[in-house]
């Protein structure tokens, strides 16, 4: 009985086997009949397509950017003025004479471009200096930038003096003690001396003028001393170097401004 059951299924299993064959087959005889057929891709000849150049897009032209203009420079000395470059903003090449007579000296240069300018060279003193520095600047105008570099000649020792310098004479402001504007410039030998002389002693004597009270005047006199005594300590001089000394008369006399005076000499 079993081995009936067996051969059935064998029998049926081959059936179908040759019904599946045969239905992948007509699948595959169909698909190669239209054209559909695995191989269709892979073997069909290759055709080329004509390009039309009219569709094809015109590449950008890209025009040259015009050469930046040449950087303007110039080097300047008292005898000659040469400049390379754009010189359209550099007005002042139409009076490059006055150039070349702030340049007037020992081998003084100028250079630069149309925004600074740089000083070179020797000259004589400091003031040389800075009037030629404050010359350049004026005659380039404010919007170029000046670097002074002028060099100042060494000079040789100082001679000293053979003799103090002479009196000084501060004046001061009604009713004012402090010192004026200019008393640094004038204390200025008498410093110097006492300094290369420390012998040497500066005296003081404060005088007021003829107005107002008299005891007040005093005082006032006196406190002008003070501040002059002040400013000398203050550049160095020792306190028991200074003497302050009273006039017979402080009264400085009938020129108002004249009398409001401090004097300072040398013993």
């Amino acid at each position: 009985m079993q081995t009936n059951q067996s051969a059935q299924h064998q029998a049926s299993y081959k059936r179908w086997t040759w019904i599946i064959a045969l239905i992948l087959a007509l699948i595959l005889l169909w698909m190669l009949l239209t054209g559909r057929g695995p191989s269709s891709a892979c073997c069909e000849p290759l055709v080329s397509t004509p390009v039309n150049e009219a569709t094809i897009a015109p590449s950008t032209e890209i025009t040259p950017s015009a050469p930046a203009s040449d950087e303007f420079s110039f080097t300047a000395t008292q005898s000659d003025v040469t400049s390379t470059g754009d010189a359209s903003n550099a007005v002042w090449l139409a009076q490059a004479d006055k150039l070349k007579a702030i340049l007037s000296g020992e081998d003084l240069r100028a250079q630069g471009d149309d925004k600074k300018v740089l000083l070179s060279g020797i000259v004589d003193s400091e003031e040389i200096k800075k009037q030629k520095g404050a010359d350049a600047q004026a005659f380039f105008g404010p919007a170029i930038t000046i670097d002074n570099q002028f060099v100042v000649k060494a000079s040789g020792p100082p001679v000293a003096a053979s003799s103090p310098p002479a009196a000084v004479k501060l004046y001061f402001a009604s009713g004012k003690t402090s010192l004026p504007d200019d008393a640094s410039t004038s204390l200025a030998a008498i410093i110097e001396w006492l300094k290369a002389h420390p012998e040497s002693t500066a005296v003081l004597s404060g005088y007021h003028d003829s107005s107002g009270d008299k005891a007040f005047n005093q005082k006032l006199a006196k406190r002008r001393a003070e501040s002059v005594e002040d400013a000398l300590e203050d550049a160095g001089i020792d306190d028991d170097r200074i003497d302050k000394r009273k006039p017979e008369s402080v009264d400085g006399g009938a020129d108002l401004a004249e009398a409001r005076r401090v004097e300072i000499s040398i013993e």
